[in-house]
């Protein structure tokens, strides 16, 4: 993703029974050796990705609701939490670059 980019970032979610997207939705874009706070979480929406999967969307970038980017290139992941009492599972992504 180019770092002057503003798009709908894609988290895809497997789950291991029902569906995900009945449940809010919190999303946090953070560089690779960084985990979240409490203030890195942001809500995201759900959405069907290309190959039918559930994914968390949140828009990144310059006019995004958060912009990874400014501080310049990098390598980050998004990390996705679901709110489905009484579990609450975090979900780490692949790794991706900002150039």
């Amino acid at each position: 993703m180019d770092r002057d980019s503003t798009e709908h970032l894609m988290t895809p979610v497997t789950a291991v029974s029902g569906d995900p997207s009945t449940y809010p939705v919190h999303v946090a874009v953070l560089p690779v050796a960084e985990r979240p706070t409490d203030n890195d979480w942001h809500e995201a929406t759900w959405t069907v990705g290309p190959d039918g999967e559930h994914c968390a969307t949140l828009l990144v970038g310059p006019d995004g609701v958060i912009d990874p980017g400014a501080e310049g290139p990098g390598t980050f992941r998004t990390w996705v939490k679901i709110t489905a009492p009484p579990e609450e599972p975090v979900i780490p992504s692949a790794r991706f670059e900002i150039t």
